[in-house]
């Protein structure tokens, strides 16, 4: 699990947000597409696997700002 410490509010979004999933999906898919692209030895795999690389970070930013907006309903 890429966010260990983040389980509660994961589990809490998964219930809450019915986007949240589709992002986990999404992050999940593009992690697969990453490890088969590292390991291939395709020409085209070094790009990519720099796409999926940026994809990821992508995804990761917006998983953490749904943390983050989760945070702020708690305290409202």
């Amino acid at each position: 699990m890429r966010f260990p410490k983040y389980t509660y509010n994961i589990n809490l979004l998964m219930a809450e947000d019915p986007e949240f999933p589709a992002l986990c999906e999404d992050y999940q898919a593009c992690v697969d597409a990453l490890q088969y692209w590292a390991r291939s030895a395709d020409p085209i795999a070094e790009t990519r696997v720099a796409e999926y690389r940026t994809l990821i970070q992508e995804l990761e930013d917006e998983i953490h700002q749904a943390f983050a907006a989760m945070k702020l309903r708690q305290i409202d």
